[in-house]
């Protein structure tokens, strides 16, 4: 390969895919300077050039207009890419932490959507409850989930409950408040448990705990009334009939005779 078919040719350098990644890594350039970058990069549109693409997902440009706009052309542009974009979208998913507009990108080229969930649970499931490094993206891939409106997702959700990271175990608690009402008796009383396990936890912040409550209040799942609540959750409610319910207001002190 001769010196321009390095730089321009259709199997670019590793070096040059860095340098062009760099570029649309610059988040106080101007818009044009780094939609050069993703240009060159689409076009070469070999594996490494899109993966080093994708990264545009993970900066933030200092103007939010421009940033929308920016990531937004991006969706587009990969929806038009085929099989290879699906494939660096899908490496992105398992690994990266800011995946909302990959995730819409890999929505346009799913086959169905029963595929998209299959792959976008499959990105949540290489991030175990247990790891400590994308909180963000497991948060981010729970909130996909429930706005798709697939109540199939609840098991693929349900572990996520007992996450290390407030943000996750909010969205899983919001994501399976949305669907649990439809599911069948089994997987509610399955939900249910894993709910009371979480109200009962002390070590957990108190929204969650409140929040976590509430719902369980709301779908009246059960609850052992022999298990004490933590103190977050027994300041606001009460186990009434083997479920919670909001603790009813004090009626204030005694008046002076």
């Amino acid at each position: 390969m001769g010196f321009l078919d390095s730089l321009f040719g259709d199997k670019p350098t590793q070096k040059a895919i860095d340098k062009q990644m760099l570029r649309l890594k610059e988040r106080y350039a101007q818009p044009e300077y780094r939609r050069e970058a993703m240009d060159k990069l689409l076009a070469w549109g070999t594996p490494e050039a899109l993966a080093a693409l994708l990264t545009r997902f993970t900066v933030v440009a200092q103007s939010p207009h421009w940033d929308e706009e920016e990531k937004r052309w991006l969706v587009d542009e990969l929806a038009t890419r085929g099989e290879a974009a699906k494939q660096a979208l899908q490496a992105f998913l398992a690994r990266e932490d800011s995946v909302a507009f990959a995730a819409q990108a890999l929505r346009k080229l799913s086959s169905s959507q029963d595929q998209w969930v299959k792959d976008i649970v499959a990105a949540l499931h290489a991030r175990p409850a247990d790891d400590h490094r994308t909180t963000q993206g497991k948060a981010e891939l729970v909130a996909q989930l429930k706005d798709e409106g697939v109540p199939d997702v609840i098991p693929a959700v349900l572990p996520y409950l007992a996450d290390h990271a407030d943000d996750v175990q909010m969205a899983a608690i919001d994501c399976l408040d949305r669907y649990v009402a439809a599911a069948d008796d089994d997987l509610k009383a399955t939900v249910a448990v894993g709910f009371a396990a979480l109200v009962a936890d002390d070590a957990r912040p108190a929204r969650v705990l409140r929040h976590a409550a509430q719902v369980m209040a709301r779908h009246r799942f059960a609850v052992d009334a022999n298990k004490p609540l933590a103190p977050a959750v027994a300041e606001d409610f009460v186990v009434e009939d083997g479920t919670l319910a909001p603790a009813r207001a004090s009626a204030g002190p005694p008046s002076r005779p």
